[in-house]
């Protein structure tokens, strides 16, 4: 069941009071750094620096839980990962007690179920533990080909195995609601899932703590990060883009940045772009460029229709810039602290208004990145700590 031997530079030793496996299989892999890719590179990093031995494990079938290669390993380094070094590569160390951490989304149709881990951890003698990112292909099943999609059923199937955890923590209030109340209706456990929202630091850069007193510049340039599909809702920000350059003198400057996980909306930016609209498409910027780029904007804009968490949002306040998005669910939940602007964004017609009281008031701008730059905003490392709080581990 255990493939693999030796130990990296973080090894264990007989004095460490726990171990844990930390499941990285689809990340290791996956070309781009999406939300749920990001979480599982910070996560990890954030309870290395903590002091705790993670084992880094992928899936063979077969043969279950083996230890990442060092070309895995290396690929996730890459944005802000954990060092090569950091990883405790020794899965022979028994130490009580020991968990399987799960971070990533696991789906039967690509990879190994969540019964399957689960079955395997427990032939370990591993507890394990969750992190439920949100449960939009069955709340949004029509963006996905309806409820009886391979995408909504396969979803269904993941929540459902989460009933047989031992630990699920939810990356916000309303996705651990949305969990418990699906488990409830399929008359599964639920009491084990709580909500725990991720940080909302974006490692490797400074904060921005400052004013930017170029913000009463035209045009006003906003900044749209996110990856290029349905729900993400470009489609309804370029449709406000569009009415508010036919209707207001003052002029807009729109940044997309995301990997086109749709064709349809992929092609609809293209479109955009080719009708003359002033937007600009980065499909895979790196660290750098992403700073550059909020270093550039005025503003940011998020259109997301549904979001587990909004990474986007948290990252905009990070870099002092103040978001237009949703002001429902957990993008709700982040908003309320201050530096959004929120509206409902499945009506064009709002986000063009709120665009053009930020185009008629330019010192709302400069108020919510004022709001955004002072706001308190939690830390990987604070994170870390509330996670393992909640495996009892700390």
């Amino acid at each position: 069941m255990l493939q693999g031997s030796g130990s990296g530079a973080g090894a264990a030793s007989a004095t460490e009071p726990f171990w844990m496996f930390f499941y990285v299989d689809h990340t290791t892999r996956f070309a781009h750094n999406t939300g749920i890719q990001r979480c599982v590179r910070l996560t990890a990093r954030a309870l290395l620096e903590l002091g705790i031995p993670l084992r880094p494990v992928c899936w063979r079938p077969g043969q279950g839980f083996v230890l990442a290669t060092p070309a895995q390993l290396r690929h996730l380094e890459r944005w802000n990962g954990p060092p090569v070094n950091a990883w405790t590569l020794d899965l022979d160390t028994a130490i009580e007690p020991a968990w399987l951490l799960v971070v990533e989304l696991v789906r039967s149709r690509v990879g190994p179920s969540v019964d399957e881990l689960t079955r395997a951890a427990r032939t370990l003698g591993l507890k394990v533990a969750w992190v439920f990112h949100d449960a939009i292909p069955i709340r949004l099943a029509h963006l996905y080909g309806g409820q009886n999609s391979i995408a909504a059923r396969s979803h269904a199937d993941y929540m459902r195995g989460l009933a047989r955890a031992d630990r699920v923590l939810a990356n916000s209030l309303t996705t651990a609601d949305h969990l418990r109340s699906f488990l409830k209706q399929e008359q599964l456990p639920y009491a084990h899932v709580q909500g725990l929202p991720l940080a909302q630091a974006c490692p490797g850069t400074q904060r921005v703590r400052h004013m930017d007193f170029h913000q009463l510049e035209q045009p006003l340039r906003l900044l749209c990060v996110g990856s290029l599909e349905a729900r993400k809702n470009h489609r309804t920000l370029l449709k406000a883009l569009a009415w508010l350059l036919a209707f207001e003198e003052k002029a807009v400057d729109l940044r997309i940045v995301g990997w086109a996980n749709d064709p349809a909306t992929a092609a609809l930016v293209e479109r955009a772009i080719s009708l003359g609209l002033p937007v600009g498409w980065i499909r895979d910027a790196d660290d750098d460029r992403l700073n550059q780029l909020y270093a550039w904007a005025q503003f940011t804009v998020y259109p997301s229709i549904d979001e587990g968490f909004g990474l986007p949002v948290a990252e905009s306040l990070w870099h002092g810039r103040g978001c237009l998005c949703s002001g429902n669910g957990a993008l709700g939940e982040l908003a309320a602290e201050g530096g959004c602007l929120t509206v409902d964004t499945r009506s064009w017609r709002s986000l063009a208004a709120a665009m053009a009281s930020l185009l008629a008031f330019p010192n709302r701008v400069v108020d919510l990145n004022k709001a955004a730059q002072q706001r308190p905003l939690r830390t990987w490392s604070d994170y870390g700590q509330q996670l393992l709080a909640a495996l009892e581990l700390r």
